[in-house]
């Protein structure tokens, strides 16, 4: 469920004004959800320059071209 919700204003007073961008909240029951401060900040998501060299470890030597990879990404669309 990705539905936003409002913070009552009584909590935001409580938390500290950091805290806020690191909340995480989950779904205990059907009309019930946990609010938990997380300790540690959120990861930062990698770039697609964090990317570069990934596909080498799945391939020895050169890596296959994108044409190739899309012929074989889709040859397996018929499995």
């Amino acid at each position: 469920m990705n539905t936003p919700v409002t913070i009552p204003a009584s909590l935001l007073k409580w938390l500290k004004p950091e805290a806020v961008n690191h909340l995480r909240c989950s779904q205990v029951s059907d009309h019930e959800f946990r609010v938990e401060i997380m300790d540690e900040p959120t990861a930062v998501v990698p770039g697609p320059v964090a990317m570069i060299g990934y596909a080498r470890q799945f391939h020895e030597g050169a890596v296959p071209s994108s044409d190739e990879a899309m012929r074989e990404l889709r040859a397996g669309d018929d499995d």
